[in-house]
């Protein structure tokens, strides 16, 4: 199975993507990164997936061949919303990293982000824009990553987040745990 995790502007989606890598197997494809496409060989299957008349099979295909999960790290722009529907749509599992604005702007420019802070503000402004059009295609796979407070939860905290919000089949596809059911203490066990 092989995951988007996607959001605000330093959220921290890369140093979980890179907590995956090394805790749980996943590859981590920054796919923003330069030569990260084109050290995997994807580069070519990941430009198809702008094409508007082609589905993701092409570079979901080339994920499978990596024989280990693959976690994508792409804060995109909702004008790339369409994108990430095929990604879904292919069986990626897509996760959003919310984060407090405010909070977020701050770290951006604390860690030198990509690019002038306008660009963070003009991204911020996209987003609120696409919010409902986000919130329909993640649902329920969200994490709110960068709280007030400016404390990142650790990743571990994240992972048992995001496992508990899975139902069976995800969870064992992801080497979850599967929770069993507590036994009714209040109930007569000779009956």
């Amino acid at each position: 199975m092989h995951l988007l995790i996607s959001g605000i502007p330093a959220s921290g989606k890369s140093t979980f993507c890179r907590w995956l890598e090394e805790k749980k197997g996943f590859l981590h494809l920054d796919v923003e990164k330069p030569g990260v496409l084109d050290r995997y060989g994807l580069a070519t299957a990941w430009s198809a997936l702008f094409d508007t008349n082609r589905a993701a099979t092409h570079f979901i295909e080339a994920l499978d061949k990596f024989k280990r999960p693959v976690a994508i790290d792409w804060g995109f722009a909702p004008e790339c919303l369409n994108t990430v529907r095929k990604l879904f749509d292919s069986g990626v599992m897509l996760w959003w990293f919310a984060a407090d604005w405010a909070v977020a702007r701050r770290k951006f420019i604390e860690r030198g982000g990509k690019g002038p802070v306008e660009g963070f503000d003009i991204q911020i402004r996209k987003f609120e824009a696409a919010l409902p059009e986000i919130n329909a295609l993640f649902g329920s796979h969200k994490e709110y990553a960068l709280p007030s407070t400016g404390i990142y939860p650790s990743p571990d905290k994240l992972w048992k987040s995001m496992l508990d919000t899975l139902v069976e089949p995800s969870r064992r596809r992801l080497g979850a745990p599967i929770p069993r059911p507590t036994p009714d203490l209040n109930q007569d066990p000779k009956r």
